[in-house]
């Protein structure tokens, strides 16, 4: 009875760990998809900034990709500014001048709008 009792709080535990497990995976999943803007790779996305719908244009050619998509959101356009400036050379994007980046063949032109009372941000991917 005792061998029983143990087997079964054995087993009890590792079904815990790993529904816990489990939960973790999902968030971690969902939590990854949220903070890149779509389309883009590995560029973050500012806070709870929303894309811009059917804003996406990808075309991938033998040349290199070029991508436009839009995201808007209730923040000061400096903010959000200071925000990609701080954060894309720690991805390899180098500032060469004014809202244009290079990193591995490609530019990236980023553009900052107020509209209404939200700000814009327009972002550019293409072959240097």
């Amino acid at each position: 009875m005792e061998g029983q009792l143990f087997f079964v709080q054995t087993v009890n535990f590792k079904m815990r760990i790993l529904l816990i497990f489990f939960a973790l995976c999902l968030q971690t999943k969902v939590y990854a998809q949220e903070i890149f803007i779509e389309g883009l790779g590995d560029i973050p996305i500012y806070k709870e900034m929303d894309y811009v719908e059917d804003s996406l244009i990808l075309f991938d050619k033998v040349d290199g990709r070029y991508v436009s998509t839009k995201t808007k959101g209730k923040y000061s356009k400096k903010e959000v500014k200071e925000f990609y400036f701080k954060t894309l050379p720690n991805l390899g994007w180098k500032i060469q001048k004014k809202n244009f980046f290079d990193r591995d063949g490609e530019r990236l032109e980023i553009k900052f709008y107020d509209e209404e009372d939200e700000t814009i941000v327009l972002f550019k991917i293409f072959p240097k």
